[in-house]
């Protein structure tokens, strides 16, 4: 009913004289002309159960490459990776073989909600379900020629899975129209400047359809006295009367969500610091241009504030529009908690990589906005990195000063502090609580302590109490090379980790196991000769009653010495036993590295899952230590 509505009102809103291209509806039907339905999914290719793509830190990913005529009617998207991925992973769309994008936002704005932030949102373009994950849009964005649609992800981290559809109408002709969808992101951190803040400023043909509107104060009190200006070719300008008044609200702003106006995210306006998210969408009153539109707002009555602010505007113009000028940097991007965390992964990613200058540009992250909380943290991986290229005893205690200041910092926080509050419901069945960002930087460096403590006892020569770990996937994502870590084809990356301090926190691979073997095998490069206990560790996800190790050691020949151990990782199940290290017992191995007489394989056929109806079969392979014993 809503729709028939929208489409008879559509016919009637534009005043007379405006060109053909504005008089008809996105959501009319008028834009489409004959064809069929057609998808563009991630689903996987070999015909596995991986249904995500990959994207790694600075890599861009194609989501959709099509040519011809067409109109894109919906797309859905998700993602495993952390909520600072919504200002880190861009995404770009281009029309018709142009150079420059017609659409260029982070991917949470693009999807309604700013400020690094995730909510729901029920909107008529677009909605976002599962406490802020599950992504929708319905813009039509019609192309004559082609589309082009990336995403780019800024961040630190890799990004292991990525779902997505891309719904779109192919057409046996060129769509009766002429305009293309747009939408810019924009901010000003902060917004100290006599002028309004501009959430869109564009010349050429089209119609203005709305915004998301994003602010973190940077003081105390309202700040939406701001009122809103829009200015549309030669005409008398459209002249508001508050913000909350543009955004459809009355009296300050509240959490809701309606069909063409919503706040997903109200924290208040009592205190510095707190964020709010809303949007306004001009859905029955579109304002068409036919030469110039600029949108903006003051920021404070008069433009007396200086809060951080952010928007995407959506617009529909006729090609070729101005380009976009280029991005903020991602650490601009982000605010609040979300900032440090944030500077905690991009120093963690500098240290364990393999970049000559990890160490200088450690110490100029210590210049960046957001980076006081994480001197401890930053200064203590400088000393890794640099003990790294020398292990020795005194990096290693430098290294552990920090860790103790780090540790001084988490026991005078009190317990509700440790972690971070449970906004949303994550995307994984762990059940243990996130670290806040001081409890997290300590774990970064004590596991950076454990690897550099190896480093030197390898270097010195091992003694009683030293270890060795092999890990599946290195700090930094990536599947540990053979002879050290090799399994069979039906093995995949995990975002389930351990939170280890033995680990460096990759993550994991896990088999849904087959008729024939699912086999992992990890390999160590032993220092010296001797005994060594052998301990293995798995992830929450694991569900596998019927995995068992193989010890090959020194002497054990053909007959493999063999452990059973289900693997109970999932909730509700009887006997949980992940993220804890399991003793295989103490064996015998050789110095070097020799598959036959020193390794550890993890055996997962046949597949029989554990009594929990609520789970299918997963078994993991993550991490295996050695420690030695002596002679």
């Amino acid at each position: 009913r809503l729709a028939a509505i929208w489409f008879v009102i559509s016919g009637c809103v534009y005043q007379q004289g405006v060109q053909k291209t504005l008089l008809s509806s996105p959501w009319g039907g008028s834009w489409q002309g004959q064809g069929y339905a057609a998808r563009v999914s991630s689903y996987d290719r070999t015909g596995a159960n991986v249904d995500a793509i990959r994207i790694g830190p600075g890599e861009t990913a194609t989501l959709a490459n099509i040519d011809g005529p067409g109109v894109i009617r919906h797309i859905w998207t998700t993602t495993n990776a952390d909520v600072t991925s919504t200002r880190t992973h861009i995404l770009r769309f281009y029309w018709d073989g142009s150079e420059h994008p017609s659409v260029e936002a982070p991917l949470g704005d693009f999807f309604g909600v700013g400020n690094a932030m995730l909510a729901n949102v029920h909107s008529w373009p677009i909605t976002v379900l599962a406490g802020g994950r599950s992504r929708n849009c319905w813009w039509p964005m019609p192309f004559a020629e082609g589309c082009k649609i990336t995403v780019t992800n800024e961040g630190p981290d890799p990004t292991s899975a990525f779902y997505y559809y891309i719904d779109y109408l192919a057409l046996d002709s060129a769509p009766n129209t002429t305009l293309r969808f747009h939408a810019q992101y924009r901010q000003a951190y902060p917004a100290d400047f006599p002028e309004n803040y501009v959430i869109l400023e564009t010349t050429g043909e089209g119609q203005y359809l709305g915004c998301i509107y994003s602010v973190e104060s940077t003081e105390p009190n309202w700040w939406g006295e701001g009122d809103d200006l829009i200015e549309v070719d030669d005409r008398e300008p459209l002249r508001g009367t508050g913000t909350e008044d543009y955004f459809c609200d009355a009296w300050g702003m509240r959490e809701q969500s309606t069909l063409f106006h919503g706040t997903p995210v109200c924290e208040g306006y009592d205190d510095a610091g707190l964020r709010s998210s809303m949007y306004r969408f001009h859905i029955l009153d579109p304002i068409p241009f036919r030469k110039t539109i600029r949108v903006s707002i003051e920021h404070g009555h008069a433009n007396d504030r200086a809060d951080h602010l952010s928007s995407v505007a959506f617009w529909y113009q006729t090609l070729p529009a101005a380009s976009f000028p280029a991005l903020p940097p991602v650490e601009e991007r982000i605010g609040g908690e979300e900032r440090i965390a944030y500077l905690q992964k991009k120093a963690w990613r500098l240290a364990t990589g393999d970049s000559p200058g990890a160490a200088e540009q450690l110490a100029q992250l210590l210049a960046r906005p957001g980076s006081l909380e994480n001197v401890p943290l930053v200064e203590g991986l400088i000393a890794y990195v640099e003990g790294k290229a020398k292990p020795d005893e005194d990096s290693l205690a430098r290294l552990e000063r920090h860790l103790a200041e780090l540790k001084r910092r988490v026991d005078a926080l009190p317990e509700q502090e440790r972690y971070a509050p449970a906004r949303v419901e994550l995307p994984t069945d762990d059940d243990n609580p996130v670290p806040g960002s001081t409890v997290a930087a300590q774990r970064m460096l004590e596991r950076a302590r454990y690897d550099l403590a190896r480093r030197v006892a390898e270097r010195r020569g091992l003694q009683p109490g030293d270890e060795i770990v092999v890990e599946a996937r290195d700090a930094l994502g990536n599947l540990t090379p053979p002879p050290a870590y090799e399994d069979s084809d039906d093995f995949s990356d995990s975002y389930a980790k351990v939170d280890d301090p033995h680990l460096m926190g990759s993550g994991a691979r896990f088999t849904y196991g087959n008729a024939d073997s699912s086999r992992a095998r990890f390999t160590p490069d032993f220092p010296r000769s001797g005994r060594y206990e052998v301990f293995v560790i798995f992830s929450y996800g694991a569900n596998a009653g019927d995995t068992r190790y193989e010890i090959r050691h020194a002497g054990s020949g053909p007959n493999p010495a063999v452990v059973a151990l289900a693997q109970r990782g999932r909730p509700g199940t009887a006997g949980r036993n992940n993220a804890q290290w399991h003793s295989l017992g103490t064996y015998s191995f050789e110095k070097g590295r020799e598959p036959g007489l020193g390794s550890v394989t993890l055996n997962a056929a046949p597949g029989k899952a554990l009594p929990n109806p609520k789970f299918e079969y997963r078994a993991y392979a993550d991490a295996v230590r050695f420690v030695f014993v002596g002679k």
